[in-house]
């Protein structure tokens, strides 16, 4: 059985917890699971390499906390913490192309992976949400080893502020939707991430869920399809 590792962007103990909680349900026993805090000083972010021996995989979490923009000041504590995370984050990400380890980006951690790729990060007003949202597969998508059993529309579960806002560099539109142009991005053949929150079933705060058994299959199908593969 494969290894996981999820690397988790928060400071708050309550959202810690409940972000676990949701990725041991989506993962169930289709992997062994691992967690480890973004905001860890005590690890050696220099050699990734310590802590990702033995692991297929690695997801990098939403983050309740931190933002790239968020509409903050440059100053702002929450958006420098989030250039720190960034240079940790970076050495794994290039440590695991290396190795071709598959990674899955969510919600800040697609963010975090566009920023690494050039791609512009801001709170933009027309695409931040939450709550259920249609989103659509594009071609590359509908062709995808991972996207290619879903249908050409499903629904996702959304909480965000900061949006990418252009294509970053070397990445593929795997899906889109009016209010989130980069649903979910491809770099190369084992990179992926989604805006959308694939390991919630919905928004705590959403007055109106909509049920999204699609989206919950993206993180098992992403372990089958390409960490099992590689």
């Amino acid at each position: 059985m494969k290894r996981i590792l999820i690397v988790q962007s928060r400071s708050s103990p309550d959202w810690v917890e409940r972000e676990q909680k949701n990725f041991r349900r989506a993962i169930g026993e289709s992997a062994e699971i691992e967690f480890l805090s973004a905001l860890d000083e005590r690890l050696a972010w220099a050699s990734p390499d310590e802590f990702l021996k033995g692991c297929g995989g690695v997801i990098f979490g939403g983050s309740s906390d931190f933002d790239f923009h968020g509409g903050r000041n440059e100053k702002d504590p929450a958006r420098l913490m989030s250039m720190i995370i960034l240079s940790r984050a970076r050495n794994i990400v290039t440590y695991a192309r290396a190795v071709h380890l598959p990674i899955l980006g969510v919600c800040f951690g697609h963010q975090l992976i566009a920023q690494m790729r050039g791609g512009n990060v801001q709170c933009d007003t027309s695409q931040g949400k939450s709550g259920s949202h249609e989103i659509y597969l594009t071609g590359h998508g509908a062709e995808d080893q991972l996207f290619k059993s879903f249908p050409p529309s499903f629904i996702a579960q959304y909480w965000h502020k900061d949006s990418v806002t252009n294509l970053p560099e070397g990445a593929t539109l795997m899906a889109t939707g009016p209010t989130c142009r980069f649903s979910a991005l491809r770099y190369g053949d084992n990179i992926y991430t989604a805006q959308f929150h694939p390991e919630v079933k919905r928004i705590i705060i959403d007055q109106n869920p909509r049920p999204s058994p699609r989206a919950s299959k993206l993180i098992p199908l992403w372990i089958e399809r390409i960490v099992s593969a590689s």
